[in-house]
């Protein structure tokens, strides 16, 4: 009878000595516009994409993505995806060895959110992400990894500076102008 009352606790316990993968450490490389939304390309220490997909299939991840927080203070927590500024979909990029150490590089594709009675309305619009972005100099973002059984990875926190992302923002906002004047000129 012990056993039984045991055993949820040694479960627990045996998935969370599974999930030994540190937390990355990201570096931005570049910020560009994408067809829809904008992509961040960043490097990582850690490989989390073939970690989870490659090495341990029998925890599937169900949502890879990377997340950025407008709230105060950032909050990562998948429950809270309605004060999430942006989120996109990663791929790896390239692996390649620098030294003695591995760097992986990753893009995300970064789409903006505005949420309203409880459902999503995503906007790469140029003038909704301009007004959106903080006065501040860089806005908070982690690799969020959803795994089967409810358990979550996150990485360090990267941040995205604002400005480049504004600037970005504008000169999109500028381009769908541009669009739609030579689309009623025709």
């Amino acid at each position: 009878m012990r056993m039984l009352k045991a055993a949820p606790m040694l479960l627990t316990l045996m998935l969370a000595a599974c999930s030994e993968l540190p937390p990355a450490k990201l570096q931005l490389v570049d910020i560009s516009i994408a067809e829809i939304g904008y992509a961040v390309t960043f490097d990582s220490d850690v490989d989390f994409l073939g970690y989870y997909e490659q090495g341990h299939r029998w925890r599937p991840a169900v949502n890879k993505k990377l997340v950025c927080s407008l709230a105060r203070p950032p909050n990562f927590d998948a429950a809270n995806y309605d004060k999430e500024a942006a989120s996109g979909d990663m791929e790896l990029v390239s692996a390649r060895q620098v030294g003695n150490r591995s760097v992986f590089r990753y893009k995300a594709l970064l789409y903006f959110e505005r949420w309203e009675s409880g459902s999503s309305m995503s906007f790469g619009d140029g003038h909704h992400v301009d007004g959106l972005l903080p006065p501040a100099s860089a806005m908070p973002c982690k690799v969020r990894i959803l795994v089967l059984f409810g358990m979550r990875y996150l990485s360090e926190t990267l941040y995205l500076p604002t400005d480049p992302l504004k600037k970005l923002a504008r000169q999109r906002a500028r381009d769908d102008a541009a669009t739609l004047s030579g689309a009623w000129e025709r």
